[in-house]
């Protein structure tokens, strides 16, 4: 069959009604639209979202002339553990092992050169070149072996972070999240006797200053945020539905927002190795924290290093204490190195939880790991849509979809909303193919960061779900009508994709194939053109019991949440099954 060309490219769309998300009954959303027959379940396959996951750490050491970028990242999803060791006089690059053979060699405290920040600019557009992320630390521990009193004076600290934040600032669309390190042994702000709360404050706040909101800042601890955004006795003060609490909210403002912390110390006892308080009157303790980063967290990426259990402690280290709090932290990334012991366990346990698709007590190959991996950051499940099948004269396109977020957070980044149209049809008498395909953008207030994940509170002692997930959506556009097309169905796929690089699109979990990844979205179903009218024809809408029906509902036993999707599912050649 040959192909006849008349591609019509990209075609701009006239917005005519703001895309709003909001949680509205579905039978309201739905009225005078078509609900479409396509497949709307977790397809549970590991998804190439890589602003989110498991992550691969690599080093990179900046010299003040004559270093090396990183050419070939390890990873689409990488920790970039960049060191500058050679600008700090307290560091020693080298020591004498060898009898007096040769000398101990130290840094020297500078100004970082045009070379080293050249070096490290070069290493994120070779992540960009690899269509990966970024999350980077940056210390003045040589090598990230884990040297104590290793930072410089603090005023080269504050010199070097005015230094870096330009090159910081200028690849936003790569960097997931900046740790703050610059002090202490692997940038965790521990081990060297320099380290104060006001001085980590100090830097911090300047990077803050200089960079733009997008760059998202974590600490090391709760504590140390805290002194950040304003706190000094954060045992009494640092309660979110406390008085002082809401005045630094508002003085802060977006700031609150942008905030967090890493967590190298993840799980490895009801503390996180001292990341949390075990005095609650002079420390953050983990309830305090975590009801904060599910808060004020909520499209700030968090994550680490999750360790084994030491001895005596509390086990929370398991897939399903995860699948609990990792919702109320939005965890969204994780060191896939670190602890090896206690991620090839996850690779060997089975997942006792019940969560959608992802239910253990029915499948027995699912495991803790892929549990995890699938879950971290967001991930995001076209679960119904309604549309207008016909559009006139007009151009009038309706739709209103459901889409649920089961990953453990949020998208943490703006991404561009479009609509992708699509079709195919026989020219004429000859053997030949017809192509046509615009893109429809939608209007900038379209945000998917809004597209939350699950909410769960804690009441005392009592465990409530208060979101399971589901987003409402509702939007009204114009599209392009051409007569020569009048009857033929047309496909069309909403794409949620980088506001810089068109290609770097989130993959739906809903069937790949079926979905239509391939054009980098999800399929919302099929329209066809009739030029003839002149406005939308009301087609159906479903009231009544049916609607109870296929509304989910939450049930919670104890302290485990089990979710029931009532909708009905449908197999890949459409066949409908409960």
């Amino acid at each position: 069959m040959a192909l006849l060309s008349t591609h019509f490219g990209i075609l701009r769309g006239t917005v005519l009604a703001t895309l709003s998300l909001a949680f509205l009954p579905s039978s309201v959303l739905a009225a005078g639209l078509v609900k479409q027959n396509i497949d709307t379940t977790d397809a549970m396959r590991t998804l190439a979202n890589y602003d989110r996951g498991f992550y691969t750490p690599q080093v990179l050491h900046i010299k003040p002339s004559g270093s090396k970028p990183i050419e070939k990242p390890y990873s689409k999803l990488l920790h970039l553990r960049a060191e500058i060791s050679e600008f700090s006089s307290r560091a020693w690059l080298g020591i004498d092992t060898t009898g007096g053979k040769k000398d101990t060699t130290w840094g020297k405290s500078q100004d970082l050169t045009e070379d080293a920040l050249n070096v490290l600019q070069q290493t994120f557009d070779n992540i960009r070149a690899n269509k990966g992320f970024v999350i980077v630390r940056i210390c003045y521990d040589p090598w990230y072996n884990g040297r104590s009193n290793v930072t410089p004076e603090h005023k080269w600290v504050l010199k070097h972070v005015e230094q870096l934040a330009p090159v910081l600032s200028k690849n936003t669309d790569v960097i997931v999240a900046l740790e703050m390190g610059m002090h202490g042994a692997y940038g965790e702000m521990h081990s060297d006797t320099s380290i104060t709360y006001d001085r980590v404050a100090e830097a911090t706040n300047l990077m803050l200053r200089n960079t733009p909101p997008e760059l998202k800042i974590l600490t090391r601890t709760g504590n140390y945020s805290a002194k950040v955004l304003g706190f000094d006795n954060w045992g009494v003060d640092f309660h979110i539905d406390g008085e002082k609490f809401a005045e630094i909210a508002k003085a802060k403002g977006d700031t609150m927002y942008r905030v967090g912390m890493f967590n190298d110390g993840y799980l490895g006892t009801q503390y996180d190795y001292g990341t949390w308080g075990a005095d609650c009157k002079t420390s953050i303790c983990r309830e305090e924290g975590v009801a904060w980063l599910e808060k004020y967290g909520i499209n700030t990426p968090y994550g680490g290093e999750a360790l084994s259990t030491a001895n005596g402690y509390q086990v929370i280290n398991t897939p399903e204490f995860l699948a609990y709090e990792g919702f109320r932290t939005h965890t969204s990334y994780l060191n896939i190195q670190w602890n090896n012991n206690l991620i090839d366990s996850w690779k060997k346990s089975h997942f006792n939880g019940k969560d959608f698709e992802y239910d253990g007590t029915k499948i027995d190959s699912l495991t803790g790991f892929k549990y995890i991996n699938d879950h971290l950051g967001y991930r995001f499940v076209l679960r119904e849509s309604w549309i207008t099948d016909k559009v006139g004269a007009d151009g009038v396109f309706k739709a209103k979809l459901r889409i649920q977020n089961v990953g453990f957070g949020n998208l943490t980044r703006k991404m561009k909303v479009s609509l992708y149209v699509n079709g195919y049809r026989q020219e004429g008498m000859l053997d030949t193919l017809a192509v046509i395909t615009y893109d429809v953008p939608l209007s900038d207030s379209v945000d998917f960061m809004k597209v939350y994940s699950r909410k769960i509170e804690i009441k005392g002692a009592d465990t409530v779900m208060t979101f399971d997930g589901n987003n409402e959506i509702e939007f009204e556009v114009n599209v392009p009508i051409f007569k020569e097309w009048r009857g033929w169905p047309l496909d069309i796929f909403l794409r949620v994709c980088s506001e810089t690089n068109s290609s770097d699109c989130i993959h739906f979990a809903n069937d790949s194939l079926r979905a239509g990844a391939i054009y980098g979205g999800i399929r919302i179903g099929s329209f066809v053109v009739d030029d003839r009218e002149q406005a939308i024809d009301p087609r159906f809408s479903r009231t009544g019991d049916a609607e109870k029906q296929n509304t989910p509902f939450v049930q919670r036993i104890r302290n485990n949440i089990v979710i029931h999707n009532g909708d009905k599912r449908y197999r890949l050649n459409g066949a409908g099954i409960q």
